[in-house]
């Protein structure tokens, strides 16, 4: 009886188990840095395939994710193509001048960086994801002087808008993301610089 108990223990230990035991369930925001190897952003490049090839059946992306993770994505396309011309992969840059400062009274936008004016020492911050998109969460020391009741709309490559909530003990400012990033911030005399990549 004692063997069957012990049996069943180690079958129920063995399907419910993590894989490594010491692998911590959360992973602290400071140990995911990605590699991005990379400092130039891609344009475009070139693929010449062989004389022998006649119809093009598929094309596939391997990419590199925020956590260093690599992944690949395929389209299945049909058609003839003519050997002597070079495929092209390219990146379409959108007509949004992602340079243009955008500025309000608090909030200031240059590109991949926000700087939010504040007076008071940030006390947490954080990421919620939600699907593709992620929110920036930063919670300050309680200053009503910064107390927002409106959401402000930006609108832009990166940062979408940023709402203000009220709490007891601290004001919570919520930056919504147009995509999943890391973030660095910097704490300054009258506010904080957010970059994300």
């Amino acid at each position: 009886m004692k063997i069957n108990i012990i049996w069943l223990g180690l079958i129920v230990v063995s399907v419910f188990g993590r894989d490594n035991p010491f692998d911590p369930i959360i992973v602290p925001k400071d140990s995911v840095r990605p590699y991005y190897g990379e400092t130039s952003v891609f344009d475009e490049a070139e693929i010449r395939l062989p004389s022998s090839a006649r119809l093009i059946k598929k094309v596939e992306i391997t990419y590199q994710n925020i956590d260093g993770s690599i992944e690949s994505q395929s389209i299945d396309v049909s058609g003839k193509i003519d050997w002597r011309m070079p495929l092209k992969v390219s990146q379409i840059l959108q007509e949004t001048n992602t340079s243009r400062i955008t500025k309000t009274e608090d909030i200031s936008v240059e590109s991949n960086n926000i700087y939010i004016k504040y007076e008071g020492k940030l006390l947490r911050d954080f990421i919620i994801k939600d699907h593709d998109k992620s929110r920036l969460v930063l919670d300050f020391e309680k200053n009503i002087k910064y107390y927002k009741t409106n959401k402000i709309i930006l609108d832009k490559p990166y940062f979408k808008s940023v709402r203000y909530g009220l709490h007891n003990d601290f004001l919570r400012i919520v930056i919504e993301l147009d995509g999943s990033y890391i973030y660095n911030i910097k704490q300054m005399q009258n506010g904080i610089a957010i970059n994300v990549q």
